[in-house]
């Protein structure tokens, strides 16, 4: 497989199981993981050249996600002894 398809799989399989952290009632963990996901589907787009038009702006998008993954692990890591 190619690695951009593994990008796909990846970022398509962090996305579901946020989805399933919604389902379980786990809104921050599935904010992180929806977060990841799009950052790992942001980042396949960019690096294939799917639309060059908006490199710019994936690249933007994918920094932004990226961080706010980082932040909300940290978070995550910080209170997960409260819960």
């Amino acid at each position: 497989m190619k690695k951009s398809g593994i990008r796909y799989l990846v970022g398509g399989a962090m996305v579901l199981f946020g989805i399933y952290q919604i389902l379980a009632g786990n809104y921050w963990e599935s904010s992180l993981y929806l977060t990841a996901g799009l950052a790992f589907i942001s980042i396949g787009l960019l690096m294939s050249d799917s639309f060059p038009q908006y490199k710019k702006l994936l690249n933007i998008v994918s920094w932004v996600l990226i961080i706010l993954a980082v932040l909300l692990f940290f978070f995550l890591l910080r209170t997960d002894q409260y819960v």
